[in-house]
């Protein structure tokens, strides 16, 4: 993988992190909040609702109170009382005993008309009709076979009777009051209206006529229920000004609907108790307020808010709202948690008084507590809860105000996919930049490192170009690099230069060094064989003076021509000796840049191992950081990543120095094998100057005597006796000219080799710098 693409997978990989948890943090911290603010909202509308609710309770019942009081004090209600009593006592003289037909009609009610309604409403039958029957009093039982059993009227209308037509008291007391007390009742809504004889608990007054008409209600079968309780205290009432209450609960008469009594003491004109009367109050009106007419959405409940009522006995006293409007959905869930519940709730077609509420902030408000909590409602649904407690007489009530946490937090949920798809969107531009950024960032780190590279791999694979030059990439840390590989080549540049120079020159000096020297060497060779002619015409002298007289001549002209041709050459070797030493300077001086160039190799090749451990170290330093990376589990997979990368970096840094420090060696070997030539040269030159020297001394020597040789010829027609003499001399100098003619040309043919190997060693040198472009 290359380190483009290496950098910008980590660009592109740290960013989206970055982005997607900063996205997700203030997602979630935007969704806390607002869901925060929701249920302070919440709150506060739900605690509204709940007082605003009890508010409406709580002025009803204080009507129900204040109408109690009034009906109590009303004149009309206590002639009544009086009326009502005084006939209830002397019905039974005043009617006929109940005959067997009649005693059985009345119990057929009890058995079949009353029996089959209760089926109808509950799952479990009702006690045994005898329980309910034998208790009563004769009076009661005519009564009620009167009113009830006997009426031709349905059942639940039997306050359309008015008038018995029997002639009895109680028939014309009935016919008077009833009619008020009838309109009185459906003009507010009660559900029934008793009036009980103070001294017997007989009620002796009932608009609808149940079963409780005519009972009493210290002795009779529902002395023990809520009508028994208001009235028995009641009529331990001093004040008339006070009303009692019961507890709302389940009442027989009513089918076991849910029944809740609220009565006060009639006084007559002397303050004596006379009477109770009783006021049945109305489930559908409390129903009504606590749902708000079955207009939740209207009222601002939304689609699952409710308020409800919960009786001491923890039962239900208003519909649920889920009865009303899904109802299937409701009983199923009422099902799962209250099973028998859920039957009768299906059987009697209502919750009120049925389902069970048990829960935190119904078992608060009950305690007289009051509050807000979320809790899981008789659903089971996680719901908002606010509580208060409501005071009907002596009883607490808890009121509810609820909604579904689900759609309470809505308006969150809404907000945090709002959120999210913003989100989203700025996820998908930020990327798109950082993308574009991480392309054009990573282009402008790995292009100047792409130049280097590629001078690097020039120099070692290509014609070696040192006039390359990296330019400044405006990124420090490459540019300290660019700028020592540009100050190095630049040195390279300089060095093979020179020595390409040098060599030109060295090369050029061996190649006249070896045309003097073979010219040298040829008139070695000319002057030994001249020297040689002269030798044998020596000998021809000492054997025939006549012969060397007449040679003389010859022998003149052959000693000018070689002195003039030994002057000429001394004059060579002067020069050749010159040249050699100027060789020598050069080789000297090549020598001397030569070993400079090994000097700067040789801190080329410290920096590189210097560059080498550093490496060595960072791949180090990577691998203890993979390691502590893997350590650190998935919080450190993305360091991980870039230590291996640091170490992949360094590896290739450590195998680049390897390669350029194998280039340098081989340089420095190069450099050795050039100083040791030029020093075998050098060596070897010197030995030239000597034989040089050496030649010219002959050749100075030689010289001289040929110029003995000449005068000596010009004395040889005057001096023959002395040519004897003369000639031994001569013939010793010539064999020591013919011996160091010999040693000229040796030197000469010397010389000419350490030209020819010098010649070698600049062709090496200029070749090893050739391919370098300066």
């Amino acid at each position: 993988m290359s380190l483009k693409l290496r950098l910008l997978l980590v660009t592109i990989s740290l960013t989206v992190a970055s982005i997607f948890v900063m996205a997700v943090v203030s997602v979630n911290i935007a969704v806390d909040e607002s869901s925060d603010a929701l249920q302070e909202s919440v709150q506060e509308k739900l605690l509204s609702q709940n007082v605003q609710t009890k508010e409406a309770i709580e002025n009803y019942i204080n009507n129900i109170e204040s109408q109690v009081r009034a009906k109590s004090y009303n004149l009309t209600t206590v002639q009544a009382a009086k009326d009502f009593i005084e006939a209830f006592n002397t019905y039974s003289e005043q009617r006929s005993a109940l005959t067997r037909a009649e005693e059985t009609q009345l119990m057929g009610y009890y058995t079949n008309d009353f029996a089959t309604r209760f089926s109808e409403l509950n799952p479990a039958e009702y006690d045994s009709p005898e329980r309910l029957v034998s208790p009563l009093s004769t009076v009661s039982k005519q009564l009620q076979y009167d009113f009830i059993a006997g009426s031709s009227l349905p059942l639940g209308e039997k306050d359309g009777l008015i008038n018995l037509n029997n002639g009895t008291d109680y028939a014309r007391a009935h016919s008077v009051f009833h009619p008020t007390m009838q309109k009185f009742l459906y003009e507010f809504g009660y559900y029934d209206i008793f009036i009980a004889d103070s001294q017997t608990g007989h009620i002796v007054y009932s608009v609808f006529k149940e079963l409780d008409f005519a009972t009493s209600l210290k002795t009779g079968p529902y002395a023990e229920t809520g009508i028994g309780e208001v009235f028995n205290a009641a009529n331990r009432l001093s004040n008339p000004d006070q009303v009692v209450f019961s507890q709302f609960a389940s009442y027989l008469p009513s089918y076991m609907a849910l029944a809740g009594f609220a009565a006060s003491p009639i006084v007559d004109e002397n303050g004596n108790n006379v009477a109770v009367l009783i006021f049945q109050m109305p489930m559908d009106r409390i129903n009504s307020i606590m749902t708000h007419g079955d207009k939740w959405s209207a009222k601002g409940f939304g689609e699952s808010g409710e308020t409800y009522l919960v009786s001491p006995a923890g039962l239900l006293m208003n519909e649920s709202r889920f009865f009303v409007e899904d109802y299937d959905n409701y009983l199923k869930a009422i099902q799962k948690k209250y099973p028998s519940a859920a039957k009768e709730i299906a059987s009697r077609e209502t919750s009120i008084g049925i389902q069970p509420v048990d829960s935190p902030s119904s078992r608060k408000a009950l305690n007289g507590e009051s509050g807000f909590l979320e809790i899981k409602d008789y659903r089971d649904v996680p719901v908002y809860s606010a509580f208060s407690t409501l005071k009907i007489g002596d009883y607490n009530y808890a009121l509810m105000a609820e909604i579904d946490v689900a759609e309470a937090l809505a308006p969150a949920d809404e907000i945090g996919n709002s959120l999210i798809v913003s989100a989203l969107i700025e996820f998908i531009i930020i990327t798109s930049i950082a993308v574009a950024v991480a392309v054009w960032f990573s282009l402008k780190i790995i292009k100047p490192l792409i130049t280097l590279g590629t001078a690097c791999k020039a120099l070692t694979e290509g014609e070696g170009d040192l006039t390359v030059s990296i330019k400044a990439s405006r990124i420090p840390e490459i540019d300290r690099i660019s700028n020592s590989f540009n100050v190095f080549i630049g040195q390279i540049r300089d060095i093979v230069a020179q020595t390409k120079q040098d060599a030109d020159t060295l090369a050029s000096a061996a190649e006249e060094l070896s045309a003097t020297t073979q010219q040298s060497a040829s008139l070695s060779a000319e002057q030994k064989n001249q020297t040689y002619s002269v030798a044998t015409a020596m000998e021809q002298l000492t054997t025939s003076i006549n012969a060397i007289a007449q040679s003389s001549a010859t022998t003149k002209d052959k000693g000018i021509e070689a002195d003039a041709s030994l002057k000429e050459n001394v004059e060579r070797v002067r020069m050749a000796a010159k040249n050699i030493e100027l060789l020598v300077e050069l080789i000297r001086d090549s020598s001397g840049i030569i070993a400079s160039l090994k000097g700067e190799v040789t801190q080329i090749t410290t920096a590189l191992n210097t560059i080498t451990g550093i490496a060595d170290q960072t791949n180090l330093l990577a691998l203890n950081a993979a390691i502590e990376a893997a350590r650190a589990g998935e919080a450190g997979r993305g360091f991980s990543v870039v230590a291996d990368e640091v170490r992949t970096l360094a590896t290739q840094s450590q195998e680049s120095a390897v390669e350029i420090s194998r280039i340098m060696e081989t340089m420095n070997s190069t450099s050795d094998k050039s100083v040791s030539a030029m020093e075998r040269a050098e060596r070897a030159a010197d030995g030239g100057i000597h034989l040089v020297e050496l030649v010219t001394k002959a050749m100075n020597e030689l010289s001289n005597t040929i110029d003995v040789l000449l005068n000596m010829s010009e004395e040889v027609a005057t001096a023959t006796e002395e040519q004897n003499v003369t000639s031994e001399h001569v013939s010793q100098s010539v064999s020591s000219i013919n011996e160091m003619a010999v040693e000229a040309e040796q030197g000469a043919n010397q010389i000419n080799s350490a030209a020819l190997e010098l010649a070698e060693i600049a062709a090496r040198t200029r070749n090893a710098v050739e391919r370098f472009k300066v």
